[in-house]
């Protein structure tokens, strides 16, 4: 469990590093709208990340797990909404419509995530 929140925490520090230098890249990413393929592939990236995170707070325990164990549940309403088609294409043309800067103000968000579930794995590592 260690090792899958430590490489969680990492991945989602490098991609919000890359979120944040090429904002106009993935902007047009959602502009060309997602497939279905695409729109698949992220629904089971968010289910696997939203499961490691539910994990990962039951096996930290205290106030940190219980943080962990809610931004999974957090995570698993997020992908609930976008299994409906509907609503996937409403967040995606929101995303489209958005100016640069709240791509970069994501990806700091991301960075913000991923220190935190590292400072939240050293936490679990320095208690008895």
């Amino acid at each position: 469990m260690k090792l899958l929140l430590f490489i969680v925490g990492w991945a989602w520090i490098a991609l919000g590093i890359w979120w944040f230098f090429r904002p106009a890249g993935i902007k047009r990413r959602f502009e060309k709208r997602y497939r279905k393929g695409a729109r698949s592939l992220l629904l089971i990236v968010l289910f696997v990340t939203a499961g490691i995170l539910i994990a990962a707070g039951r096996w930290l325990g205290g106030l940190w797990g219980l943080l962990l164990a809610a931004l999974g549940i957090m995570a698993v309403l997020k992908a609930l909404l976008f299994v409906r088609g509907k609503v996937s294409d409403t967040i995606l043309d929101w995303w489209s419509r958005q100016p640069i800067w709240v791509y970069r103000a994501s990806a700091a968000g991301l960075v913000v995530l991923g220190c935190l579930i590292q400072l939240i794995l050293s936490i679990g590592n320095a208690a008895p």
